[in-house]
């Protein structure tokens, strides 16, 4: 029968298979092996139905022999076409770095996730391998996973490795929770990395469909605080053990559980942006400290009582920054970098100590913040404190303080029943 006829492929399908786990998987759709002029390729047919595969493996068959390999390729199996100019994932990291403007922190967190995926979907080394700077074993894994071409990374491939990130943590319900959150997290900062604003302006062969199209990343949804401490408490005994003592770690303290200020901020405020006088603390942009946002920037209101507090501690001059240490601020810094982190650690102990076990203390104290404004002002007025972005950012950690909704009606029945 003649190459040029259907029936004659139909007897030559197969089914791609692959191990997964120990076991032999079979693909569920069609697939051909066609060899022309000493040369010998794969293509997936995408179909389950065997008549249309075979009338597609001829008509690729027919393409190879007038129009040659590469454009039959490049129009049949476009995922596996491998150009020249292709870039690496390394030139389109470089590429991102020059033109998107990320400041240094951000890029090196989203291009550290990109490679996370990436490492994982092309089996690229051991976990250790990221992390062991001093003997050798990141650089050689750098180079490994930089050197796979963007275009080998596909939807299909994101979507799996998502799958397989969940499957491989998921021990429990709680542990799946996490997985879930932690793979959608990763994806979505590695998905920044592809945004519109500058994707345009890439000197680079970019591949069709982005690897990241197509690929579902759901919202991440942190689980609700609930509060296991007594701020009470926790406020008497930092004063009777702190205040005269270590003044440092009691005003890092006042400052996370008092006005709700994250690790950077306590890290970068400086006594000028203290109106004690007024209850009020700025919290902006200066030459020392950038934000995590715009909306980060506000002024933060705070009980008359703890702004006297805090004063007690303001030095005669009147400058510096509130938290003293001996490190110098380096706002470039790529890495996470705290000049006062010797004070967070000595204050993590005591707090561990008092009963906050989490993974982030300091993070807590602000947690707990939120929570005492919602219970007392409802949502949008702990949306204003914590200075949130939206609402539901602020309704993702805290369960809304229900007030009953109702206008008093029943006076005007009342009213209405007395004229005459």
């Amino acid at each position: 029968m003649a190459k040029t006829h259907s029936d004659y492929w139909k007897a030559r399908l197969e089914r791609r298979c692959y191990t997964h786990e120990g076991k032999l998987v079979e693909v569920n759709e069609w697939s051909i092996r066609i060899q022309y002029l000493g040369k010998r390729k794969s293509f997936a047919l995408g179909t389950n139905n065997k008549d249309v595969a075979a009338i597609k493996a001829r008509d690729i068959y027919l393409s190879i022999v007038a129009k040659g390999w590469d454009a039959t390729e490049e129009y049949f199996n476009p995922e596996m076409v491998v150009r020249k100019d292709d870039p690496t994932v390394g030139d389109f990291l470089v590429a991102v770095d020059a033109k998107s403007g990320l400041k240094p922190k951000t890029f090196r967190n989203y291009s550290g996730y990109f490679r996370r995926i990436v490492a994982d979907v092309f089996k690229l080394g051991e976990d250790s391998a990221k992390y062991a700077y001093r003997d050798g074993k990141r650089s050689a894994w750098l180079e490994k996973v930089e050197a796979v071409k963007l275009s080998n990374i596909t939807p299909d491939r994101l979507n799996d490795w998502r799958v397989q990130y969940v499957k491989q943590h998921e021990v429990n319900p709680q542990a799946r929770q996490r997985a879930v959150r932690s793979a959608n997290s990763y994806l979505r900062c590695a998905r920044a990395l592809f945004s519109k604003k500058w994707l345009h302006r890439l000197k680079l062969r970019l591949p069709n469909p982005l690897p990241f199209q197509g690929v579902k990343v759901e919202k991440g949804r942190a689980p609700k605080y609930t509060s296991n401490i007594d701020p009470e408490k926790l406020f008497s005994a930092a004063k009777s053990e702190l205040a005269d003592t270590q003044p440092g770690i009691y005003l890092a303290f006042l400052l996370g559980l008092g006005a709700g200020l994250r690790k950077g901020e306590i890290d970068g405020l400086e006594w000028k942006h203290c109106h004690t006088d007024k209850g009020l603390i700025e919290v902006i942009q200066t030459e020392h400290h950038s934000l995590k946002s715009e909306e980060s920037a506000a002024g933060v209101e705070i009980d008359p009582t703890l702004a006297k507090e805090i004063a007690r501690f303001k030095p005669s001059g009147g400058g510096g920054f509130v938290i003293e240490s001996k490190l110098s601020p380096r706002p470039n810094a790529d890495l996470r970098y705290y000049r006062a982190e010797l004070t967070f650690k000595k204050l993590y102990a005591w707090l561990r100590g008092k009963g906050v076990k989490s993974d982030k203390p300091l993070h807590t104290l602000r947690k707990e913040f939120g929570s005492m404004i919602n219970q007392h002002f409802g949502l949008y007025a702990a949306m204003t404190a914590l200075r949130h972005a939206d609402i539901e950012t602020t309704s993702n950690h805290y369960t809304s303080n229900r007030q009953r909704i109702a206008l008093p009606m029943g006076e005007f029945l009342k009213s209405t029943g007395n004229k005459k």
